[in-house]
């Protein structure tokens, strides 16, 4: 994956007090969050950070060598060098990219500022889509489930192939991550599509239920599917995140 548009791409802001973190989903790209991260980044003057993943951004076999050590040490690289110079980090995501925001957010509370995600998966999988995973003769690679979009016009660039092993140790970071939610207590904003055939809705309700937070916000999308960020929602998300850093 070439392109420009699914490269890792940092903007500073004029204010250096603030900085946020957008972390895009499994199987993606900093293509699915560039939209809104560029936006909210012109609209609040602050730097985004959009870093790749191990294992994105090149061929499905290449995501196969790693695992949820490897996306979390990806993040985490850019959460270091982005408070080396800012005051204020705020972590955010896209599905995946969410569950890894709050991962950090619950392992660092005392460094993050605020926490926004999109279409966050904490581990509620319906029973087909797990049980696969553990057949011995099952396929190494299963069929991609990225691009999921209302907007016809729309398409994420992600792979259209998924390693079976790497689906484990989505299942693994996922419920670790649920686990650790009542250690997030700075202010969080919820997005959360209401249509979501890759992420239960669900999932938004026990984000909001579950953290030690007192700050919550959560935002019903109705427009859009999966990847809201590049769906009919995406410059509303982009307005929610402006005003959420305002109050963080």
């Amino acid at each position: 994956m070439t392109t420009p548009e699914a490269r890792p791409f940092t903007r500073q802001g004029a204010d250096r007090r603030m900085a946020m973190l957008m972390l895009h989903g499994f199987t993606s790209t900093p293509q699915s969050v560039r939209h809104v991260a560029l936006a909210v980044h012109a609209g609040s003057g602050i730097t985004v950070d959009a870093p790749l993943l191990a294992g994105h951004g090149t061929t499905p076999e290449d995501l196969a060598t790693t695992g949820h050590r490897d996306w979390l040490a990806s993040a985490e690289t850019a959460f270091e060098r982005l408070s080396a110079d800012h005051d204020h980090i705020v972590v955010g995501g896209l599905s995946l990219g969410g569950t890894i925001a709050l991962n950090i957010a619950a392992r660092h509370a005392g460094r993050v500022a605020g926490v926004a995600v999109i279409n966050a998966s904490t581990g509620l999988y319906p029973p087909e889509a797990v049980a696969p995973l553990f057949d011995r003769e099952g396929s190494a690679m299963l069929p991609g489930i990225g691009s999921e979009i209302a907007d016809f016009t729309q398409r994420e660039i992600c792979y259209d192939r998924i390693p079976a092993a790497t689906l484990r140790e989505r299942i693994v970071l996922t419920g670790a991550t649920a686990a650790l939610l009542p250690r997030i207590t700075c202010p969080i904003l919820i997005m959360q599509s209401r249509v979501d055939g890759v992420v239960a809705p669900e999932n938004a309700h026990r984000i909001a239920q579950t953290v030690g937070s007192d700050d919550i916000h959560t935002i019903w999308l109705a427009a859009s599917r999966h990847v809201a960020t590049l769906d009919h929602d995406r410059d509303r998300i982009t307005s929610h995140l402006i005003m959420f850093l305002k109050t963080v």
